[in-house]
């Protein structure tokens, strides 16, 4: 795929995130996505799974984020990186973290495979909520 489709692609998947459009982020996946959080080592994975994360807990998680700052981000033919710093408030406080995703995309449907996050415990506790606990 060409990179810069590859990153209007994620663009897509970024902005219907933003705007709490669950569908059209949904749209924007392959049927089995795999979504990983780097290094704490936690995993969603599958389409019902992947959903309900979106239908459920993503606006939860949404309504904490105080700022985010985009650092940066790169394509080639097969993922985008995009790297950023995140403000969120959780229990009571208020912590930012430096996120960095791997989207990475199906040559063949030319979708989103899932995201590798790379970030610290405690964003990915409040990203995850309820399913952090949930068997990787």
């Amino acid at each position: 795929m060409d990179p810069r489709a590859v990153l209007a692609l994620c663009h897509e998947h970024a902005e219907a995130e933003s705007v709490l459009d669950i569908d059209r982020v949904l749209a924007t996946l392959v049927p089995h996505p795999k979504f990983e959080y780097l290094p704490v080592g936690k995993c969603l994975e599958g389409w019902t799974t992947i959903e309900t994360f979106y239908r459920e807990q993503y606006p939860r998680f949404v309504t904490g984020v105080v700022g985010y700052q985009l650092l940066g981000e790169w394509a080639n033919d097969s993922a985008a990186i995009q790297e950023y710093t995140i403000a969120v408030r959780h229990d009571g406080r208020t912590s930012t973290s430096h996120v960095v995703s791997i989207m990475p995309v199906d040559d063949e449907t030319g979708l989103v495979t899932g995201e590798r996050l790379y970030c610290d415990e405690g964003f990915v506790r409040a990203l995850l909520g309820p399913l952090f606990d949930s068997p990787t």
